[in-house]
């Protein structure tokens, strides 16, 4: 399955995304639209930021956070410490979803293509 979505300013559209990755797709999602609209990243660099999913790495695992490896340890042990079960995972793995998207500059039109590194595929332009 694959989760679409479009964010809108002013009526036109200014995000596009598209992710896999199961139940983590809404996380994946939500991750990204804060890094693009909280944290004003472009598109690459947000598909290309560590990210976590909460629920289960294989079939039969305990559910939990689970987080790319690339976060600091600093992080990883506060969230320990405040009762959440941490499972690391490999950075750069498909257990942390597949994400493409575009973004539109609602003032010139300039799209801008990301392609996530966790899978084969390319932003390309013409």
């Amino acid at each position: 399955t694959l989760i679409p979505s479009m964010a809108y300013r002013d009526g036109r559209p200014v995000i596009v995304l598209g992710t896999q990755g199961g139940d983590g797709q809404p996380q994946i999602h939500q991750q990204l639209y804060a890094d693009l609209i909280d944290f004003g990243l472009d598109i690459q660099a947000a598909l290309e930021l560590p990210r976590w999913i909460h629920g289960r790495g294989q079939p039969g695992d305990p559910p939990g956070l689970l987080l790319e490896n690339r976060y600091p340890d600093a992080t990883v042990q506060r969230l320990r410490s405040l009762g959440h079960s941490v499972t690391l995972i490999d950075g750069w793995t498909g257990i942390a979803g597949h994400a493409q998207g575009i973004t539109i500059d609602p003032d010139t039109g300039l799209m801008a293509g990301g392609a996530d590194p966790r899978a084969d595929g390319a932003a390309v332009g013409w």
